[in-house]
């Protein structure tokens, strides 16, 4: 038997057989208990997993490599192991946990066997050797010139100075996802600096691709190196310090970082606070078995559940939110000894929460606008609700569920009692989330709704909560809970939660019916809004991200099913030569998802000439369905009486296609 399996009996043994002794009895058992939770205890906190780690030269440092505990009082997952056993595993099962990772064959997903990488016209050479992962390319601080010339339009400079760049190899250290997409750092050989690969492995299609074809970037936009210490340390670890030592952080250097970690990914402690003091403290098995006996958790250590709903919900806000420090002087501080926040704490005291309302409140946050105009339309629609996946307690906040004062993110989700894909929690997958708290519509569902109780139009989110949230070549739902309002989302251009479902439909149907149903009043819309369908029209028209999430929903089986799929591949095809990689990857994955296209032979970062050619390969491949198919939706769908899509409208619109720059943050 394993050492944590010894300690997991143990515990549940120590916590649940006093129940059905008597007094006397339970006070000797308690002592036996405790005898035997030490003895488990000590082994499992000696126990530690096999590990092949990178060397400890240029990387940040975890505190299971240095020994002992941060300088807050972390002291890592693994020694929770001991007495949570349960917890500790479905933790560890999470994507949280892997969000961030020191690189070891274990962790690795990606081909790394002497592959050859091109990206802006610079070779990159993967190897893969003993356990060991590495990068040639050109001196990265040479790229960096380079990408300062190409963003001040030197272009002929730039291609100059790339040309006489020498190559040096550097090794692999940290890895970033492990769920859709994983991302790679090496060392930039200034400290414990780590720069970006610029490639991105895409786990379930098992390809590497750019990283500004993985997202939503606009086309020949030059990126900035991403630099792990200063943009994703505070997130993506726990406890991390960068560990700088510049006095400005805007300046085109930071310093040489000696970045410290309490453990790479989001651990226990992000969430509960620092547990030194809890593991000292219940080092003494007499308090340990006494506050088991009582049912009491710990003082000292913050549970999420027993916190009031504002101050739990903060604990997920800390990450998942658009948000920064109030001030220069508090970027400097965090840069060089990492957040302030700690769980459980006031978020506000340390990070302001942007939205486009508040815009004024941070000095720090003006300074950023000026200097990158588009700053709020790469996070926000602009209505203000967040547009990118991962900023979901700016949408919280937005809620009028929030605002109720006992609605928070564990009110749906959990760490411990979930799926590690979404983390909803057990028993809340379907409508029971909202029927906890909405109980008058349990009985009458379809009632409210006016779709069948089983059907995909009676879940309380797909029109609450639709799928206007963009991230990693996919959509998820919106976490700002409110209602269809088709003069908000007109005004604001984001799609309807109804045409989201019925793909066919006109926004001249769907006022019609919030009227009717709801006594919504019913919005102004334009002949073409009455005649046209709203996907379609916005498929051909919308801004990219609008684009993306339109196809996205083309391929969506729920949305599908209420509008027919027999009339989406024409329109389908358009995308395949998007000017945007993003928009053609989700564009072709929906058009595989329809029949006759399952085996479609197409690779969205094919040379230009062949995603020319592409949309009339798709046209020609698509097969008229039968009358009674297409007959009823023809002329909102756009296909005449001959049953062929109306190529002078489809033209009329691509011409009105909206080709502003859309940078999403993902």
């Amino acid at each position: 038997m394993s050492v944590e399996v010894f300690a997991y009996f143990a515990a549940a043994a120590a916590s649940t057989l006093p129940l059905f002794l008597r007094a006397k009895q339970r006070r000797l058992w308690g002592l036996v208990a405790a005898i035997v939770l030490v003895a488990a205890g000590f082994g499992a906190l000696r126990w530690q997993p096999p590990q092949s780690l990178p060397p400890a030269q240029n990387r940040p440092l975890q505190i299971k490599e240095t020994g002992g505990s941060s300088e807050r009082g972390f002291v890592t997952s693994n020694q929770c192991r001991s007495c949570h056993p349960a917890q500790y595993a479905s933790w560890h099962a999470s994507y949280h946990r892997t969000m961030t990772q020191v690189v070891t064959s274990e962790s690795v997903v990606a081909d790394f066997d002497n592959l050859q990488l091109w990206f802006d016209g610079r070779r990159y050479d993967l190897s893969r050797r003993d356990g060991e992962f590495w990068v040639e390319l050109s001196d990265p601080d040479g790229v960096d010139r380079v990408i300062q010339l190409a963003q001040r339009g030197e272009v002929d400079q730039a291609r100059a100075l790339a040309a006489s760049l020498p190559r040096t190899r550097r090794r692999i250290v940290m890895s970033t996802g492990s769920h859709h997409h994983q991302l790679y750092w090496y060392s930039s050989g200034s400290g414990s600096e780590l720069y970006m690969l610029p490639f991105v492995y895409l786990i379930k299609d098992q390809r590497w691709v750019p990283r500004v074809s993985a997202f939503l970037v606009p086309p020949n936009e030059v990126e900035p190196r991403k630099v792990w210490n200063r943009d994703c340390l505070p997130c993506h670890s726990t406890d991390g310090s960068a560990g700088y030592s510049a006095d400005e952080p805007l300046g085109p250097r930071l310093g040489v970082p000696d970045s410290r970690l309490a453990e790479a990914g989001i651990g226990c402690e992000a969430c509960h606070g620092p547990a030194e003091e809890h593991v000292r403290g219940n080092s003494n098995p007499v308090r340990r078995y006494r506050l088991r006996l009582a049912g009491e958790g710990d003082p000292g250590m913050v549970q999420p559940e027993r916190l009031p709903a504002a101050k739990s919900a903060e604990i997920c806000g800390q990450c998942h939110s658009v948000n920064t420090e109030y001030t220069y002087q508090d970027w400097t501080a965090m840069l060089r000894q990492g957040s302030n926040y700690q769980a459980g704490a006031d978020l506000a005291g340390s990070r302001y929460i942007v939205s486009r309302e508040t815009v004024s409140d941070s000095p720090l946050f003006e300074g950023w606008l000026g200097s990158n105009p588009r700053f709020l339309d790469e996070w926000f629609w602009p209505d203000g609700q967040i547009r990118v996946t991962g900023r979901e307690y700016n949408g919280l906040l937005e809620s009028p569920c929030y605002r109720g004062g006992k609605f928070s993110c564990i009110s749906c989700h959990s760490m411990h009692e979930s799926d590690p894909n979404d983390q909803l929690a057990a028993r809340m997958e379907g409508d029971e989330a909202c029927l906890q708290c909405h109980q008058k519509f349990r009985r009458k569902l379809d009632q409210h709704t006016h779709h069948p109780a089983a059907s995909s139009g009676s879940r309380c989110y797909n029109c609450h909560m639709p799928n206007t949230t963009y991230g990693l070549l996919q959509l998820t739902r919106s976490h700002t809970v409110n209602s269809p309002s088709l003069s908000d989302d007109l005004e604001s251009g984001r799609p309807n939660a109804c045409n989201l479902c019925h793909l066919d439909q006109t926004l001249g149907w769907t006022a019609g019916h919030l009227e009717r149903w709801y006594g919504v009043n019913p919005a102004e819309v334009s002949e073409e809004q009455r005649s046209i369908s709203a996907a379609v029209v916005a498929l051909l028209k919308g801004d990219a991200g609008v684009r993306a999430l339109v196809a996205w929903h083309m391929g969506w089986g729920e949305a599908q099913e209420a509008s027919g799929k027999d009339w989406l591949a024409p329109f389908l095809a358009q995308t395949l030569n998007d000017p945007y990689d993003a928009v053609r990857y989700i564009g072709a994955r929906s058009l595989r998802r329809l029949p006759g296209f399952r085996e479609f032979s197409y690779d969205f970062l094919a040379p230009p000439g062949e995603l020319a050619r592409a949309p009339q390969r798709a046209a020609e491949q698509w097969k008229l369905p039968p009358e009674s198919k297409w007959k009823s939706r023809g002329s909102r769908v756009l296909i005449g009486h001959d049953g062929l899509p109306r190529r002078d409208e489809i033209d009329r619109l691509l011409r009105q296609r909206d080709d502003r720059p859309v940078y999403l943050v993902e």
